[in-house]
């Protein structure tokens, strides 16, 4: 089950939380998006969802703390396109 979770559920995951991070104001870096993602992670019920929560915080430890808003989007975008494991060139 875990193994079909889909790139496009990740990447959803990605963008719909920094959307709400923006829409609360907060600062979006990476530590407090990961940290966001978390926190609901574990306030998940659906296994499927806390594993992907989990992978989708996964994707954003390739990036420095400080990056922006179009930086995580786009590294949302590689995430659905591209497995964990895959090193960037």
């Amino acid at each position: 089950m875990f193994a079909n979770i889909s790139w496009k559920i990740i990447h959803q995951v990605l963008i719909e939380t920094i959307t709400e991070m923006m829409d609360e104001q907060q600062t979006i870096d990476v530590p407090t998006l990961r940290s966001r993602l978390m926190e609901m992670a574990e306030s998940e019920s659906d296994e499927a969802m806390v594993l992907c929560y989990w992978q989708a915080s996964k994707v954003l430890m390739r990036l420095p703390p400080t990056v922006t808003a179009s930086q995580l989007i786009e590294e949302a975008r590689v995430a659905y396109r591209t497995p964990l494991n895959h090193d960037r060139l």
